[in-house]
C-alpha cells in the first residue's frame, strides 16, 4: 500500500527542478527531526505544483534567482515584514491564496499569511499529506483557483492569488476578490497587517490608515 507522501507525489502536474536538491545550512537546521524526510522528499521530485497549481512544493536549489525553498526562506525576500511571528519557521509549501505549510518545532503547520496564525497540522511529514489528500479542496483552494485560472488564464508558478479585501476583513471567496500578484509581493503585502492584527479575538474593530 503506497504512503500518503507517495500518493501525494502523484498528484504533481509539474515539477519545477530537473537539478539535485541542495539544501541550505539554515533549511536544514531549521528542519529538525524533519530534514531526513524533506530530504526524501526532494530526492523523489525536487518541487512541484499540483491540483490546478494550487498546491506549490517549493523546489530545492543552489540558484539565486529562483523562487526556491533556500531563497525563499530569506529573511529580506518577504520574512522580514513579518517581524518575529515568522520567527524559527521553515516554510516549504503554500496554497494557491499564499497561506503556507511550514516546520516548527519539528512539527507540520499551516500559516495564515493575513494573521501569521499557526495550526498544527501533523507531527510529520507522512501526516501532512494525509491531511492534504484527506481534504485537498479545503487545503489548497483548488476550486477557486481553478474556476480563476479558467476565466483569467493559467498562474504563472511565481503567482498566488491574493484577495483584493482580505479574507480576515470579510473579503469574499469569489474569483471576483481575487488578483494574480508575485507570491514575494503577496507576502510583502500582507505581513505589516499581520503584525497588527495578530492575536486579535474575532469580531474586534479595525482601522487602517493608508498614508503616502
Amino acid at each position: 500500500m503506497k504512503s500518503s507522501l507517495e500518493q501525494l507525489l502523484e498528484q504533481a502536474e509539474e515539477v519545477l527542478a530537473p537539478q539535485p536538491p541542495y539544501l541550505d545550512p539554515w533549511v536544514q537546521r531549521h528542519a529538525g527531526n524533519r530534514l531526513g524526510e524533506l530530504e526524501d522528499l526532494y530526492l523523489r521530485k525536487n518541487g512541484w505544483l499540483a491540483f490546478n497549481r494550487a498546491l506549490r512544493v517549493f523546489s530545492a536549489s543552489r540558484s539565486p534567482d529562483d523562487l526556491n525553498l533556500n531563497r525563499w526562506n530569506d529573511p529580506r525576500l518577504w520574512r522580514d515584514t513579518y517581524g518575529d511571528l515568522a520567527e524559527g519557521v521553515l516554510f516549504f509549501a503554500d496554497d494557491i491564496f499564499g497561506g503556507q505549510f511550514c516546520i516548527k518545532d519539528s512539527k507540520i503547520y499551516a500559516f495564515d499569511p493575513e494573521t501569521a496564525a499557526l495550526e498544527w497540522l501533523a507531527d510529520d511529514l507522512e501526516g501532512w499529506a494525509t491531511v492534504i489528500l484527506d481534504d485537498s479542496d479545503y487545503w489548497t483552494g483548488r476550486p477557486l483557483g481553478a474556476a480563476w485560472q479558467e476565466k483569467n488564464g493559467v498562474l504563472e508558478p511565481t503567482q498566488r492569488l491574493i484577495p483584493t479585501l482580505l479574507f480576515t476583513l470579510q473579503g469574499e471567496y469569489t474569483v471576483d476578490n481575487l488578483t494574480a500578484k508575485d507570491a514575494v509581493t503577496g507576502m510583502q503585502i500582507r505581513g505589516p497587517i499581520a503584525q497588527e492584527i495578530h492575536g486579535l479575538p474575532d469580531g474586534t474593530r479595525i482601522r487602517f490608515v493608508i498614508t503616502d
